[in-house]
């Protein structure tokens, strides 16, 4: 199926009154009233909305980071699961900002890795929870990265870097249960593109 191409059915339900229920820095979380074509109410439906996105509708970015033939991910520690999950690196689209340097500014961040603007490469965009979350993922794969420094900063959502093989990567994106969507759909994506 390519871009688009989905099969347009009737709506069967329609929004008749949203209220924001929580706000932070990052999100405003609404509760949605909907009503169903068979008469029936949804009186509590949420949705998170990032505050930031782009005119495409882009609030994030997940990058796949090439270093010396390996894959990287990060094992990063995630108290609502109370256990580590692989994760490439992922970040908010700041004000103003397009997802290519929100790219590049993540992978530095998160990881020490840089990379050239040339092989940053466009893996398409993805919905990561279309029920829950009014926004869409920037999928890259970076290339040829270099380290821009020793140490990656210290921050929530940042962890040990693991590199992988290819085989090994595959075998992870295929069974691993600790590991984030938006890295699942970057790191198959980048491998059908190389």
């Amino acid at each position: 199926m390519k871009k688009n191409q989905i099969k347009k059915t009737s709506i069967n339900y329609e929004l008749i009154k949203r209220s924001k229920i929580f706000s932070n820095s990052r999100f405003n979380i609404f509760s949605d009233r909907l009503l169903m074509n068979n008469g029936q109410h949804i009186n509590d439906h949420i949705i998170i909305k990032p505050k930031v996105t782009t005119e495409e509708n882009i609030v994030g970015i997940n990058i796949v980071p090439v270093f010396e033939n390996k894959f990287y991910l990060m094992k990063v520690w995630r108290h609502h699961f109370n256990d580590y999950i692989l994760q490439s690196p992922t970040g908010f689209i700041e004000l103003n900002e397009n997802p290519r340097i929100a790219a590049l500014r993540e992978l530095s961040e998160e990881t020490s890795f840089k990379c050239g603007e040339k092989d940053l490469v466009s893996m398409g965009s993805f919905v990561p929870d279309a029920g829950l979350i009014e926004g869409k993922v920037a999928l890259f794969l970076a290339l040829n990265c270099f380290e821009s420094r020793k140490t990656q900063l210290d921050e929530i959502g940042t962890g040990e870097l693991v590199g992988f093989n290819k085989n090994e990567f595959i075998s992870i994106l295929q069974s691993e249960s600790n590991i984030g969507g938006s890295t699942i759909a970057a790191g198959l994506r980048s491998l059908k593109y190389l």
